[in-house]
C-alpha cells in the first residue's frame, strides 16, 4: 500500500466524484481509477458504491478513511517536523498536558506575548497512552504515580474536581456534596480513545457508587452540553471550570471526598534535546510556575 494511493483515495472520498478528484491531484481520470483499483485488491473488498457519476464509502471505505487519514496527519506532521529541525528554525513547542487546563493556557500566553514567533502543539490525551515518553514533548504535565512515576518532576498543584449538575437538579443549591449523593444519579464520565476513561470513574470504582447509570463523552463540549441538560451529572477538574462556569444551566458544586484530587507535575525534556526556543520557554515556565532549578524527564 503506497502512502500516494491513501492521498488520492481521501480526495476521492472527500469530493465524492473521480473526475473532480483527478483535476485536484492534476493527474488523469483512468490513472486514478486505477491507482484506486489497487488499493481495493490490496484491502480486499469495494471502498466506494457507485451511483452514476457519484461515489459515496461504503462500510469499509469509512473505517479505511479514518485510519489512513489519521496515518497521513501524522506523516504531514513528521515531515513538516523534519524540515524545522533541518534548517534550524523550529519554532515549535509539544506539550503534552493531563490537566492543567487554564493555567497552562495562561503560561502560554504570556509567553507568546514575549516570543511571537512560538507555535504550540498541545496534546491534552496523555492519559489514554499506554507508555508515554517525555521524549515526545518539550513539556510534560501528568498526574503523581502510576505509570508516570519513572518521571523525574516538580509538584505543579493539587488538581481538585467539582461535581457539575443542571442548574435544576436538586444538589444545585448545596453549598457541597458527598460522594454518597451520586448513587442512583445518571453519570457522564470523559473517555479518551477505547480504554482510557477519566480520573473520578476511577475513584466512584473504589467507593463502589452504583449509578443509576452511566454514559461517557470523547468531548468536553458534549460532555458539558449532557450535564446541561439534565440527561447527566458529571465532574469537572478546576483547572478546567471556566468552560462551565460560562453556562447559566450548570452549577459546580465543591466534593466533601478529598480522594476527587489528585497531585499533578510536571517534567521536560532533556536538555540536550530541546531546540533553543523550546529551552527558553523551558526557563519562562519555570519561573512562570515557581519551580527550581530545571530537572530532566
Amino acid at each position: 500500500m503506497q502512502i500516494a494511493q491513501l492521498r488520492y483515495f481521501a480526495t476521492i472520498a472527500q469530493l465524492e466524484n473521480m473526475s473532480q478528484a483527478a483535476e485536484l491531484l492534476h493527474m488523469s481520470q483512468s490513472s486514478l481509477s486505477k491507482n484506486l483499483s489497487k488499493l481495493e485488491s490490496e484491502v480486499g473488498m469495494p471502498l466506494f458504491t457507485r451511483g452514476g457519476r457519484k461515489l459515496k464509502l461504503n462500510a469499509a471505505g469509512a473505517r479505511l478513511l479514518e485510519y489512513s487519514t489519521l496515518a497521513l496527519r501524522e506523516l504531514d506532521y513528521a515531515l513538516d517536523d523534519m524540515r524545522l529541525l533541518s534548517t534550524g528554525a523550529d519554532a515549535r513547542i509539544k506539550i503534552g498536558a493531563a490537566g492543567a487546563g487554564d493555567r497552562l493556557a495562561d503560561c502560554l500566553a504570556a509567553f507568546h506575548r514575549e516570543h511571537p514567533e512560538a507555535e504550540f502543539d498541545v496534546s491534552g490525551g496523555i492519559e489514554g497512552l499506554e507508555q508515554p515518553d517525555i521524549n515526545d514533548f518539550d513539556m510534560l504535565i501528568y498526574p503523581a504515580g502510576g505509570k508516570y512515576k519513572k518521571f523525574n518532576g516538580f509538584p505543579l498543584y493539587v488538581e481538585r474536581y467539582l461535581l457539575a449538575v443542571s442548574r435544576t437538579h436538586p444538589l444545585a443549591r448545596s453549598a457541597s456534596a458527598q460522594a454518597r449523593a451520586l448513587e442512583g444519579e445518571r453519570v457522564v464520565f470523559l473517555r479518551e480513545g477505547r480504554t482510557f476513561v477519566e480520573y473520578p470513574f476511577q475513584i466512584c470504582g473504589a467507593l463502589a457508587l452504583r449509578f443509576g447509570g452511566t454514559c461517557y463523552a470523547d468531548t468536553r463540549e458534549i460532555h458539558r452540553q449532557l450535564i446541561a441538560s439534565g440527561v447527566c451529572v458529571g465532574f469537572v477538574p478546576e483547572s478546567g471550570a471556566a468552560f462551565y462556569r460560562g453556562d447559566r444551566e450548570l452549577r459546580l458544586i465543591p466534593l466533601q471526598d478529598h480522594r476527587f484530587s489528585r497531585q499533578m507535575m510536571v517534567c521536560f525534556r532533556r536538555e540536550k534535546h530541546l531546540s533553543p526556543l523550546a529551552r527558553t520557554f523551558r526557563d519562562f515556565a519555570m519561573d512562570y510556575f515557581g519551580l527550581a532549578a530545571p530537572s530532566e524527564g
